[in-house]
Parts: structure tokens; C-alpha cells; sequence
């Protein structure tokens, strides 16, 4: 089977291209031209995760199915997870799907396409520090902040019933999510403390740790200044100018001392994922695919964009 455009990846950018084209060609040209395929059945904006973690968004509620989005703009939808990639013959390789207990749905595919588009997002880098893949939550999908929520919320009861009544929560990495799911924390047990009896009540300690001067680092000064303010009047403490060395299940190890932590996050740095190199297209230092500024990738009628695209500008 050929396809003739193909975009792997429903986040913002390959979800708002699939419906632009598909409202472009109509209801017949836009399903048999142009198809959307992702390893989700639903669509949740990714910038939401942190909401999601915090338990303040329910993402059964708030998630957009493919297959609607496909029918309301006029694209044709498939679930499937990209693993490989054949650029000279212009065909790609899905995995197979299999159900909750381990069967099989659908064997693996194989499609043809004339056009390919690629919008599959990146990762968390965690610069080769020790530990943190074994002991921090990442919150890259649904599920990572489902199952974090899920964390929390046990920890939550734990501490309204333990001894020390405190419950210590470190976050790596002060940009958007991590300044963001900060706050979520702190408003969040604000509203359960309100409803717990004295006895329940319990602290919560925030650490946003930053290894740059400030935080949020890609705004200006004064915005910057502004949120740190914002954040330290609701009680989060500010770790700045701090390099995690190691992350161990209780703590963080930083340049400036160690961070006790129940819970640790990590929301730093951004890395495509680890199989972009094999897929036979150029990839640069952080497996991002190298694109032009026309957003073409190195091998004909096969494109990138978003986070999983690297497109250098004049000065390199």
C-alpha cells in the first residue's frame, strides 16, 4: 500500500498540518491523500502534561480522539509506533500492536508513501547523569504523568499519615514545565488541604533546581525575575546555579548540596529519541533529523518538523 502523504506524530504540529491539508483537499481527496498516524489513540497538548501530573486535568476529559479529528477535517487516521525507515524506497515500517495481556492486534506493517512528514516530538536529556533514569519521573506522554499522579497521590496519603508530616518533591529543571508543575503542586495541595482535618494536614516542600543563573532562561530578565518572585511568595524554593551530579531514590545530588526528595521530576533539557540516528536521514547532536529551511530532510520527499528537526541557521 502507498500513501500519498504520510505524517508520523498528532502532536501540535503534525496534528494541525493532517487537518489543515485534509480541510484543504475535502472529504474525498483529504481521506484518501493524507493520513495521520500515532502511537495514541487520543491527542492531549503536550504543554497540558504537567497538569496532568498534578492531578488538575483529567486527560480523559480533556484528550481529542484521532479518529473524530480525522472525520471532522477530512484526513484518515492509523495507530501505529514508527521503527524503521527506508528513505530510497519510500517506505516505513510499523510495530505490532498488542492489547493489554500481551496479544497480538495487528502484526507488523509496512507502508509506502510519496510524501513523508515527520513531527514524532522529543525526549528529556538527561545528560548521562547517574540515576536519574532509574529514580526520576519523566513527563514526556500520558502516561509518564498518569502514572506520576499516580505517585503523588500516594504520597499525599502517605505523608497526612506519617510521622514527619512533610512530603519533599524536587524538580529538575526550571523552564516552562518545571516552573509550571510547580505551581500545580502547590496549588494542589492548597485545595486538599483545605478538606483534610488537623490532624491530616501536612507541609509540602517544592525545590526547583536549575543549573542556569535563573530560570525560565529562553524569556527575558524581568519576566524571569518576576516568576521567581511569584514562585518563592507560594513557597517553592529556588536552587539556581545548580548542577545535579547524581539522582539517588531519596535525594538529589547537586553542586550546591543535596535536595531531599519523596518524589523527583525531571524537566530538563530536550534529546529526539535514540533510534533517529538508524532511520537512515542525518541527524544531528541531539538525534534531531537535520532539515533545510524549508523544512526538507536529507533524502527527497521526506520532511521534519517540530522538536524532532534541527534546522541550523546561516551561522551554523
Amino acid at each position: 500500500m502507498r500513501q500519498d502523504i504520510v505524517i508520523i506524530g498528532g502532536g501540535a504540529g503534525g496534528l494541525e498540518l493532517a487537518a489543515r491539508l485534509g480541510r484543504r483537499f475535502g472529504p474525498r481527496e483529504g481521506r484518501r491523500r493524507v493520513l495521520l498516524i500515532d502511537r495514541s489513540i487520543f491527542h492531549l497538548w503536550k504543554p497540558s502534561l504537567h497538569e496532568v501530573a498534578a492531578g488538575s486535568l483529567d486527560s480523559h476529559q480533556e484528550g481529542l480522539s484521532y479518529p473524530v479529528l480525522a472525520r471532522r477535517n477530512h484526513f484518515s487516521f492509523a495507530f501505529g509506533d514508527l521503527t524503521g525507515l527506508d528513505p530510497a524506497a519510500r517506505t516505513l515500517r510499523l510495530a505490532e500492536i498488542r492489547d493489554d495481556d500481551g496479544e497480538v492486534l495487528v502484526a507488523p506493517r509496512t507502508l509506502g508513501f510519496e510524501t513523508l512528514v515527520l513531527a514524532i516530538g522529543s525526549g528529556s536529556n538527561l545528560f548521562g547523569t547517574p540515576g536519574a533514569a532509574e529514580h526520576a519521573h519523566l513527563l514526556e506522554n500520558v502516561a509518564d504523568a498518569e502514572a506520576f499522579n499516580r505517585r503523588l497521590t500516594s504520597a499525599f496519603l502517605a505523608a497526612a499519615y506519617s510521622d514527619e508530616r512533610t512530603l519533599n518533591i524536587a524538580i529538575v529543571g526550571a523552564g516552562a514545565t518545571g516552573v509550571e508543575l510547580s505551581t500545580e503542586l502547590i496549588e494542589g495541595h492548597d485545595e486538599l488541604s483545605a478538606g483534610l482535618t488537623s490532624d491530616q494536614k501536612f507541609d509540602l516542600a517544592v525545590t526547583l533546581v536549575e543549573a542556569a543563573p535563573r530560570i525560565l532562561g529562553g524569556l527575558p530578565e524581568r519576566v524571569s525575575a518576576k516568576a521567581a518572585h511569584a514562585l518563592e511568595a507560594k513557597g517553592v524554593r529556588l536552587l539556581t546555579d545548580a548542577k545535579v551530579n547524581a539522582v539517588h531514590a531519596d535525594r538529589l545530588d547537586t553542586s550546591k548540596g543535596d535536595v531531599p526528595a519523596d518524589l523527583i521530576v525531571w524537566a530538563a533539557g530536550v534529546k529526539a529519541a535514540e533510534a533517529n540516528p538508524n532511520l537512515g536521514l542525518t541527524t544531528g547532536r541531539l538525534n534531531q533529523f537535520v532539515v533545510d529551511n524549508h523544512l526538507r530532510a536529507s533524502a527527497p520527499g521526506i520532511y521534519a518538523m517540530g522538536d524532532c528537526a534541527e534546522a541550523p541557521g546561516p551561522d551554523g
